[in-house]
């Protein structure tokens, strides 16, 4: 399926999406640190190349901040802590106890994993800044701990731990050290790029963006900022092990608060979300109070923050980012994104024979003495509703009569206080919307869900990556071809009824056996409602999906809805066929002024 395209000659060629200038920075970024970590070896300078062995390291701490803060959406600012944990845990076990060095580095990995777990509990409570503020005690409090705790880490007095045979050159004064620190970044940016571009990076970054949106689409937002600060903490942790050799010497001093603050302003004075932002930011953040000024060492966490600031203020997307968005308003050659359809998806629909009637008819979904109140208010009033396969089943009301309510009650969004919920024969009362969603239901919301930071294609990508069902022969195919026009299409040049449009697009392909859809003709126009009404109804007759329509344009709805409900003040006023509705009394109200006024 693709949705096609009112293409003509002189139509814009389409601007990149955000994220679409990862690879050609991926590689320049490769170039640039491949100089820094052998460029000075070469040149037999042994200061540079110990400072930027460290600067190699800061760089994949702060790459994988970049990736935690931007495409898993979590707000830390104490990833000097798990460099901190990595590292002694390293030293405390090879340096202290002796113990074989694959032992240490596998205690200083476990040891900064478990503090990455530590970080995710309160991000299962806690979002934003608040989860910001949470981490930053810890890398408040993680000195004074290593100090107090000096039976174990000898406090004050820090571990020595010198490794001369990986710092002996091998060829041309390069060393094994140099090496390592050369090849960790680059594979930290090889992992941030790849995870970007998987199926689960997709899915962290649509439960950071949406977790209402993640949660109809079976994610569990929960589960993935756990996982994000686990994937982080492990390659910190690895960091972390790596900086042992490349100082010798750890000690308290090594990990105070500021060295957090360098990893958080690196990414932001880089560019956030920026493959190269990392390499520009610790090259403006850590080489100029480090290197440059360093008899103002004392005031460096004021460094930090000056620097910063300036930066902000010249480039407000960061260096990266602001150079980036120049570029592609340079490039821009036309003004609007190209028209969006859904006449290839109908037209492979049409192709399909029509589904098969359940002889049964039995109900897909039922809710019997639905209630759910909020304080005193009753939104859903012990409603019983069934709905049957392949029907498509209206739900009709006036604002405030509990619509949105009764589907967020079907799609796991808000728990019954009272009443009974069955999903294909199962019971799903106290199911979560993840599970509920993973079972086969979908949503669209009257707020239309679009990831900014994705092309038009990946807003799609994301109902594929959680469809449950295999791809016919016949679909892949225009998916291809979607794939070729839209790869690079913003969809922030969509009008707000073409946003739409990809929404019910998305939720279409994830191959859901209900759908719901709240208000999805709001803001289309006259054409897009056609091929909306077209849509659904091919839903439900080529592939048998149960289709539940909140909308309040009553002459679509009686076009094409099987059954309908009207609800109001919560309640359950009135049901049945809209033959039958538009003849009764107690719903008559509804159309005034409409087609069915007099029917």
């Amino acid at each position: 399926m693709t949705l096609s395209t009112t293409a003509t000659p002189a139509s814009p060629k389409p601007r990149p999406g955000r994220f679409d200038s990862d690879l050609p920075q991926f590689w320049i970024a490769v170039a640039i640190l491949v100089a820094m970590g052998i460029i000075p070896a070469v040149l037999g300078s042994s200061y540079w190349e110990h400072s930027f062995q460290l600067m190699n390291i800061y760089i994949a701490v702060t790459i994988l901040q970049n990736f935690l803060f931007v495409d898993a959406g979590q707000k830390s600012f104490g990833q000097g802590v798990l460099l901190g944990l990595g590292a002694y845990g390293f030293a405390v076990a090879s340096g202290i106890n002796d113990l074989p060095v694959f032992v240490g580095v596998l205690t200083g990995i476990v040891v900064a994993v478990a503090g990455g777990l530590l970080f995710a509990l309160p991000a299962l409570r806690v979002q934003g800044f608040h989860l910001g503020f949470v981490t930053l005690s810890a890398a408040v409090v993680f000195p004074q701990l290593l100090l107090q705790m000096d039976s174990v880490t000898q406090g004050l007095n820090g571990i020595s731990m010198p490794t001369p045979g990986l710092s002996k050159p091998l060829v041309l004064g390069i060393s094994p050290l140099s090496i390592l620190c050369t090849l960790l970044p680059i594979a930290a940016l090889a992992f941030h790029y790849g995870i970007r571009n998987s199926r689960l990076g997709r899915q962290m970054r649509t439960a950071a963006e949406s977790p209402e949106a993640a949660r109809s689409l079976g994610i569990n937002p929960g589960h993935m900022s756990s996982l994000a600060f686990i994937l982080a903490a492990l390659g910190t942790g690895i960091c972390g092990v790596l900086f042992v050799p490349a100082v010798s010497f750890v000690t308290p001093q090594s990990f105070l608060m500021d060295v957090s603050f360098i990893f958080f302003f690196s990414v932001v004075v880089g560019g956030r979300g920026q493959l190269l932002g990392p390499i520009l930011g610790i090259l403006a953040v850590f080489t100029i109070p480090n290197m440059l000024l360093v008899d103002l060492a004392e005031y460096k966490p004021l460094i930090y923050g000056f620097i910063t600031l300036i930066v902000v203020i010249v480039f407000p997307d960061g260096i990266v980012g602001t150079i980036e968005e120049a570029r592609r308003k340079r490039n821009q050659t036309g003004g609007g994104e190209r028209a969006f359809h859904l006449s290839a998806l109908t037209n492979w629909l049409n192709s399909l024979p029509d589904h098969a009637a359940s002889e049964t008819r039995e109900p897909i979904i039922s809710l019997k003495g639905a209630t759910k109140r909020f304080g005193s208010v009753v939104a859903v009033d012990r409603v019983d509703l069934e709905l049957r396969p392949g029907e498509i089943h209206g739900l009709v009301g006036a604002n405030g009569s509990g619509k949105t309510s009764l589907l967020n009650v079907l799609n796991g969004f808000s728990r019954m206080n009272e009443g009974s919920y069955t999903f294909d024969k199962r019971d799903v009362s106290r199911a979560s919307a993840a599970d509920i969603a993973r079972h086969g239901l979908g949503r669209t919301f009257q707020n239309p869900r679009i990831f900014p930071a994705f092309s038009v294609w990946n807003n799609v990508r994301v109902g594929l990556d959680a469809r449950q069902s295999e791809l016919p022969k016949e679909l892949r195919a225009v998916l291809d071809s979607m794939r070729d026009d839209y790869a690079s299409g913003l969809p922030t040049l969509l009008s707000h009824g073409q946003r739409r449009l990809l929404e019910v697009v998305r939720v279409a392909l994830k191959d859901s056996r209900v759908v719901l859809f709240d208000e999805p003709a709001a803001g289309l126009s006259a054409e897009e409602r056609e091929e909306f009404s077209s849509l659904i109804w091919l839903l439900s007759r080529k592939l048998g999906t149960t289709i539940v329509l909140v909308e309040h344009d009553l002459d679509l709805v009686w076009s094409i809805a099987d059954r309908i409900t009207v609800l109001e003040t919560g309640k359950r006023i009135a049901q049945g066929s809209p033959e039958d509705l538009a003849k009764d009394p107690a719903v008559q109200h509804l159309f005034v002024g409409g087609d069915h006024a007099h029917a």
